[in-house]
C-alpha cells in the first residue's frame, strides 16, 4: 500500500529532526554560499541604480551623447556605405538616434585654430541651465564653464598666450570630479565604486551660438590671426588643412535608450565607417557629461560574472547536498527498510528523501535571504550618509541624495529560484544508494 503525501511529508520533517546535524549542515552551506552573493548583487543594483539617479539629477533626467561622423576612417573602403552628400549622412544620423527613441536637440562644433574652441547653439545651452545673457556687452562672446574647472580650463580661454576678454561666463553646464567617487580607507563598497568614472580633467569652455553671426565673425576673426601670424596663406587653406568637426548633440528621456544607441554605435548595427564623396568618415559616440554611459555596461559585466560564480556555487552545494544525503541514506538503512515493510514503494522513499531535501533548500532560501539582508543593512548603516556626501560632492548635486543599497533585478529571482534545483540534482546522483542491495549490504555491516 503506497503512501499518502501527507505521510509522505510528515516523514520528510521527521528526518530533519532525526538529522538535526546533518541537515542544519546543508542549509548553513547552500544560506552562506548564496547569501554573500545575494547581498553583493543587492548592493550592486542599489549602487547601479543611486548612482544613475544621481548623475541624472544634474540634467533634468535626461541622457545626452554626442555623436556624428569624424573624418580619417581607414584605407580600404570595401563594404562601407556611401552617402551622396553630407545632407544625406546627417538624416541617416538623425534616423538612426530616432531609431532609439532619442532626439537630436543640437550640434557641437570644434575649431582648431590657435586654441580649441568648442561652439553649440543656445537652444541646446539653454537645456543645461539657466543663461545670465544681461552679461553678453558689445563685443563680448558668451560661453559656459563646467561646473568643476579643471586644470586645463584657464589655458583653454587663452588666446596667443594671453586671457581672451572677448569671452564671458553666462552659465555652467554639469561635469563630475575626476577619478571615481570611493569612500576612505578600506571600504567593501569601493569594490563597485571604482567602477564610476568621472569627467576627464579637460572640461572645455562651449562658446555659445544666438544665431547672430557673431560668434562666426569671432572665429573667422581667430582664424584670420592664425593664418597672419603663421602664414598659412588664407583662412580657406587653414579650414582646408584643419577642418572644423561639427557633431550632434542627441537627447534620451530613457537611460536604457541612450545605452541601446550607444551599443548600437559600437557593435556597427549603426555604420562604423562611411564614405562621403572621396572621403572616409568614422563613426564617434561618447558621453558629453562624464562617463554615465559606460556605468551600466561596466555593473553588468560584474554582474555577469556573478552568474557564473553562482553556477560554480550550485556545483558545490550540490556536491555537497549529495555526499550528506548519501551518509544520511545509508544510516537509514534500517529505517528505510522499515519504509518498505510497512508498504512503501521505491517511489514513495524516493519522495521522502526528494521532499526532505526541498524543504532544507526552501529552509536555506529564507536563510539565504536573512543572509544578505543583514550584511547588506550593515552597509548601509555604515556608509549611507558618507555615501550620500561623496556622491553629492562628485555629481554637483543641489539637494543630498537618498542612498539606496537594496536593488532587485533578474539575478535576485534566479537565485531564489535555483536554490531548489539542488533537491533533485543530488537526490539523482544518489540514487544508488537506495538500491535494495545496497541498503542489504549496509543493514549486513552494521
Amino acid at each position: 500500500m503506497s503512501l499518502t503525501f501527507s505521510d509522505t511529508t510528515k516523514l520528510s520533517w521527521s528526518n530533519i529532526a532525526q538529522h538535526k546535524k546533518r541537515s542544519i549542515l546543508i542549509v548553513v552551506t547552500i544560506a552562506l554560499l548564496f547569501g554573500v552573493i545575494m547581498a553583493f548583487n543587492f548592493i550592486l543594483q542599489g549602487l547601479r541604480d543611486t548612482i544613475l539617479d544621481a548623475a541624472l539629477q544634474t540634467t533634468s533626467g535626461q541622457i545626452y551623447l554626442e555623436t556624428g561622423y569624424a573624418e580619417n576612417g581607414p584605407s580600404s573602403t570595401s563594404g562601407i556605405p556611401i552617402f551622396a552628400d553630407q545632407a544625406a549622412l546627417d538624416t541617416y544620423v538623425d534616423q538612426s538616434v530616432t531609431g532609439c527613441h532619442g532626439e537630436v536637440v543640437g550640434t557641437i562644433t570644434t575649431y582648431q585654430i590657435n586654441n580649441t574652441r568648442w561652439v553649440i547653439d543656445q537652444s541646446l545651452a539653454e537645456r543645461f541651465g539657466p543663461l545670465d545673457l544681461s552679461l553678453v556687452t558689445k563685443g563680448k562672446i558668451p560661453y559656459l564653464a563646467p561646473s568643476i574647472k579643471g586644470n586645463h580650463f584657464t589655458s583653454y580661454l587663452h588666446h596667443d598666450g594671453h586671457p581672451d576678454d572677448r569671452l564671458v561666463q553666462v552659465g555652467t553646464y554639469p561635469v563630475t570630479e575626476t577619478g571615481s567617487p570611493t569612500l576612505p580607507g578600506f571600504n567593501p563598497l569601493n569594490l563597485l565604486l571604482g567602477l564610476v568614472h568621472g569627467s576627464s580633467d579637460s572640461a572645455p569652455p562651449l562658446i555659445v551660438d544666438d544665431g547672430s553671426g557673431k560668434v562666426d565673425d569671432y572665429i573667422l576673426a581667430l582664424a584670420q590671426e592664425r593664418v597672419t601670424r603663421d602664414g598659412y596663406g588664407t583662412v580657406e587653406q587653414l579650414f582646408e588643412t584643419r577642418p572644423p568637426e561639427t557633431r550632434f548633440v542627441a537627447a534620451f528621456d530613457n537611460y536604457e535608450d541612450a545605452l541601446d544607441y550607444y551599443q548600437q554605435s559600437q557593435n556597427g548595427q549603426i555604420a562604423t565607417y562611411v564614405k562621403v564623396g572621396n572621403k572616409v568618415y568614422y563613426l564617434l559616440t561618447v558621453d558629453i557629461f562624464g562617463n554615465n554611459i559606460n556605468l551600466s555596461i561596466d555593473f553588468d559585466n560584474l554582474q555577469t560574472m556573478l552568474i557564473m560564480l553562482e553556477i560554480i556555487l550550485i556545483i558545490v552545494a550540490v556536491i555537497i547536498a549529495t555526499l550528506t544525503l548519501a551518509h544520511l541514506i545509508d544510516s537509514d538503512a534500517s529505517t528505510i527498510a522499515l519504509y518498505r515493510a510497512v508498504g512503501a514503494s521505491t517511489g514513495d522513499i524516493y519522495w521522502i528523501y526528494f521532499l526532505y531535501l526541498l524543504e532544507l533548500c526552501l529552509l536555506a532560501v529564507l536563510a539565504c535571504l536573512a543572509i544578505a539582508a543583514i550584511i547588506t543593512g550593515i552597509l548601509w548603516l555604515i556608509n549611507a550618509s558618507a555615501l550620500s556626501t561623496r556622491l553629492e560632492d562628485f555629481y554637483v548635486l543641489a539637494k543630498p541624495l537618498s542612498i539606496n543599497l537594496f536593488g532587485i533585478n533578474q539575478l535576485f529571482f534566479w537565485t531564489i529560484f535555483t536554490i531548489p534545483l539542488i533537491a533533485p540534482l543530488s537526490l539523482l546522483l544518489a540514487l544508488r544508494h537506495f538500491s535494495p542491495k545496497y541498503i542489504a549490504k549496509n543493514l549486513k555491516d552494521d
